[in-house]
């Protein structure tokens, strides 16, 4: 099968993502379709070659559980306003030109992340295509580090938004649960389950070449995209100053000190 069918499908999905946002004045609505990006390309690549077998269904599941989780998770929690980075980027790229907004948002919004979905989706995608039909013993490993990464990353999420319900939590940091341990939990729980993914593709011949897919989301996380942005939003609060010299920044590590009226979640 041709590979680049299924690629070129995310591409196309985006270019009409890009079109859609710009109607609705918001490039944020690309967060909440980042998850389907991964989706369409398994999709269509199962379709067109029909390898359907123990291995593909059970990658193409876990992908499809992490997007829909991703989906709503993200997409519950929008306001209908576009995301203040969004927001930032439409100011600087429109101080430019008109033109040249329109020609960034494009690029650098919806083409880039259509890119990196097929990079991070690249493990997936070698299964889909190449799999055959024989289970072992990794697919069992990659699915349960898989499992360990998606339940880490939704009890920090599910932990992070219970602390924001409770009103007289607002202006703080949170500081309990999984976030006792690091402090981008859901973050390190993302990364994880990615390598389960490629645990699994390492079943599949010549699919450990694909180790780079994991390796890129775990660090376009940890220093670029995802912790880099919220240690600069809180950088020069005293509170959040102590975190940091209380909790490791990405994996999880006891603490040396955490007041113990903080060692419980908010309304619990």
């Amino acid at each position: 099968m041709d590979i680049w069918i299924p690629i070129a499908s995310v591409f196309v999905f985006n270019l009409a993502a890009y079109f859609i946002a710009q109607v609705k004045k918001d490039n944020s609505i690309i967060d909440i379709l980042w998850g389907i990006c991964f989706v369409i390309p398994n999709l269509v690549s199962l379709l067109i070659s029909g390898n359907w077998n123990e291995r593909t269904i059970l990658t193409f599941t876990l992908v499809t559980i992490w997007a829909l989780r991703l989906a709503w998770h993200i997409g519950s929690r929008h306001s209908g306003k576009e995301d203040f980075r969004y927001q930032d980027m439409r100011k600087r790229w429109t101080a430019v030109s008109t033109g040249y907004y329109y020609w960034a948002a494009f690029i650098y919004v919806f083409m880039m992340q259509a890119l990196f979905s097929v990079i991070v989706n690249s493990s997936a995608l070698f299964v889909s295509i190449w799999s055959s039909p024989e289970f072992f013993a990794l697919d069992v490993i990659g699915a349960a580090v898989w499992a360990f990464g998606f339940i880490f990353e939704m009890v920090a999420d599910y932990q992070l938004q219970k602390f924001r319900d409770d009103p007289s939590n607002r202006g703080k940091l949170i500081k309990c649960g999984l976030w006792r341990y690091s402090r981008h939990p859901n973050y390190f729980g993302e990364a994880v389950l990615w390598w389960g993914i490629f645990i699994i593709a390492v079943s599949v011949e010549y699919g450990w070449i694909t180790v780079y897919a994991p390796l890129f989301i775990t660090l376009l996380i940890r220093f670029v995209s995802g912790v880099p942005l919220l240690e600069n939003k809180y950088k020069d609060r005293p509170e959040f100053q102590e975190y940091c010299r209380e909790t490791n920044v990405f994996f999880p590590w006891f603490v040396s000190k955490i007041p113990a009226e903080r060692e419980q979640l908010s309304g619990a």
